[in-house]
Parts: structure tokens; C-alpha cells; sequence
């Protein structure tokens, strides 16, 4: 359901205009005067460099980007901002009316797209108005995600205290970062770290504490709890984003994993990222049928794993991060990883 278009609540808007063309800032400047259902504020930002330095140090509502800037057009900086910024709500303005550019600026993050030869007072205010809306309607979806997320996280892990920890999704972080992937596909695998194992809710609990290994219809058992991880996530707004982390972590290099048996890179890159960090935590962790392993042993497994089990390229960076001796490395008690 599209949010209601209501005036905004507080009696200031603060617009970040990023255009360097002075006659179209004032233009702008003087639309936004003459609406009356919002206050708007607009400060001028003549750069993507400033602009950033002006969203890092203050408080923006809205950003008012021009497509055609000197240095970068303004989706390659939207793109780019939004792995370095929280972003505001972000409307693109162009006095192109290519419907393929406005189609490529919502695909990038912006809210709106709208074209300079169309601007009136009341065209240009409520477009603004629509877009800090909507913005904070998906806000509000987003903490109701959340919320799902926790209970979610609590649940799985009252059931099975392995199936998601906080130590295995700062340790998902870090190798995210040294892959050099952007904040998105950061959270992302914090959200896929935690999520993962969410189908053993649908195991019964008798397999899951079992003492000793499992049977081979027992293992079959077991398998499906990617596939019910996955349905269990689906109401969620991110759950495009997180079913293939779900439902791939258990695949194999080599193509002979579950569910899908898919082989090298058909195997979604987070996924074999969740993959290598679930299978250290597992030998690292105690479990109720063996005791964890010590740090060096489960390296040398996933070392011995690689190119077969695991991505061999991810393995070599994954053991360099545990090689640096930073705390993730440290096995953990089963008690821990809850």
C-alpha cells in the first residue's frame, strides 16, 4: 500500500540540493519558497564532494540530486554515496525525459526521478512531500522487520542454541569487510548469519540434540531446514536479499552440497560467505555429538576443504583474517554461540 500524502510534521524540511548550475539552484530554491503545505530549507551543495561532507556532519530530510553533475553523473554517486552515508530519502532531478533514466535512478535507490521542464511549485513540493513519506513509511516497515527478525532469532535459538550467534555474524562482518563488499552486503550477511539456521525450527528437536551422528534418513531430515528457513523469511521486506544466503549455505564448491547442488559461482556469493563462517563456528563450537575442535585443527580442515567443500579464494582470505588473532577466532562453548 502506497503511504497517504499528508503534510510533513515538523515545521522544517531540510533539503540538500547538489547542483552546479546557480540558475537552477535558485530556480529551485524560489519553487520551494512559493509551496505552502511544507516548509522546505534548502542548502546548496555545488559537488558530490561537498555534499558528502555536508551529509556526514549534518542533519539532511531530503537530497535534491541533479543528474548531470561535472565530476560523476548523479546515479554513479547515489550508487557510490549509499556505501559510505546513511542516506536520506534521494529524488533525482534531470532535464532529460528518457522514462529509461527515471526506471535506472529508482533501480539505484532514489525515491523519485522527476525532469526540470515539468517543475512547477506544486509538482516539485509534493513530489518532495511524497518522497520524505514514503521514506518514512519504509522506515516503519523496516523496525516491524526487525522485530520479526528478533523473534525470529530468539525462537530458533531457545530450540537450538547453534543456530545463529552474534560471534558468527561479527565474524561474517569482518570477512565481509576484507572482501572489500560495500555496508549493504555487509548487513546483509550479519542478517544472513543470524537467519540462517532459522529452519531448524522446523526439525525436531530429538535430531537436533541427538548425541551421536545421524542417520542417512535422518540427514535427509535435516536437509529441508534451508527450505523452511526460507518460507519462514519470506514476509520479510529483505527477503529476496536473504533467501538465496538461506537457502544455499549448505552447498559445495564441488557441486555435491544441498538443496539445489549448485557448483563454483552458481553458489551465490553470501552464501558461500555464510557457508565458510557456519562451518568454523560448527567445529569450533562444542556440539552435543563431539567436543569442539582447537582453532588450528578447524583451519586445517577448511583448508583441506578448499576448492572442493568451499570456495578456495574465500577460504585463503578467511584464514587470514583468523590468522591475525582477533578474538573471533577463539573456539566457544555451546553456551556462547547462542
Amino acid at each position: 500500500m502506497s503511504p497517504v500524502l499528508t503534510p510533513v510534521p515538523s515545521n522544517e524540511v531540510r533539503v540538500l540540493l547538489v547542483d552546479d548550475n546557480p540558475d537552477d539552484v535558485s530556480i529551485i530554491r524560489r519553487l520551494l519558497e512559493q509551496y505552502q503545505r511544507a516548509t522546505f530549507k534548502v542548502v546548496a551543495a555545488g559537488s558530490t564532494k561537498t555534499c558528502l561532507e555536508f551529509l556526514a556532519g549534518e542533519r539532511v530530510d531530503l537530497l535534491l540530486l541533479d543528474y548531470m553533475l561535472p565530476a560523476e553523473d548523479g546515479l554513479t554517486f547515489l550508487r557510490r554515496a549509499a556505501s559510505i552515508v546513511d542516506l536520506p530519502p534521494v529524488v533525482i532531478v534531470t532535464g532529460q525525459g528518457d522514462h529509461r533514466l527515471a526506471a535506472e535512478a529508482i533501480r539505484s535507490g532514489a525515491v523519485d526521478c522527476i525532469q526540470k521542464s515539468a517543475m512547477t511549485s506544486q509538482t516539485l513540493g509534493q513530489a518532495l512531500q511524497k518522497a520524505l513519506a514514503k521514506f518514512r513509511h519504509d522506515e516503519d516497515v523496516s523496525r516491524f522487520d526487525q522485530n520479526i527478525v528478533f523473534a525470529l532469532i530468539e525462537t530458533a535459538n531457545r530450540v537450538d542454541p547453534t543456530a545463529g550467534s552474534e560471534r558468527m555474524a561479527n565474524l561474517a562482518s569482518r570477512l565481509g569487510k576484507a572482501l572489500s563488499l560495500n555496508e549493504y552486503q555487509i548487513g546483509l550477511l550479519r542478517e544472513g548469519a543470524l537467519l540462517h539456521d532459522v529452519g531448524k525450527l522446523g526439525v525436531r528437536r530429538e535430531l537436533l540434540y541427538k548425541p551421536s551422528r545421524l542417520s542417512r534418513d535422518e540427514q535427509e531430515e535435516m536437509r529441508y531446514h534451508p527450505l523452511i528457513g526460507e518460507r519462514l523469511c519470506q514476509p520479510l521486506r529483505l527477503s529476496r536479499e536473504l533467501s538465496p544466503i538461506i537457502r544455499h549455505h549448505h552447498e559445495r564448491w564441488d557441486g555435491r552440497g544441498y538443496v539445489d547442488g549448485l557448483a563454483g559461482d552458481e553458489i551465490p556469493l553470501l552464501a558461500r560467505i555464510i557457508g565458510i563462517v557456519d562451518s568454523y563456528d560448527a567445529m569450533t563450537t562444542n556440539r552435543p555429538y563431539r567436543a569442539a575442535l582447537e582453532m588450528d585443527e578447524a583451519i586445517k580442515r577448511l583448508q583441506d576443504g578448499a576448492g572442493s567443500q568451499w570456495d578456495p579464494d574465500l577460504i585463503a582470505a578467511f584464514v587470514e583474517l583468523i590468522n591475525h588473532g582477533d578474538s573471533f577466532g577463539r573456539p566457544a562453548e555451546l553456551g556462547e554461540a547462542a
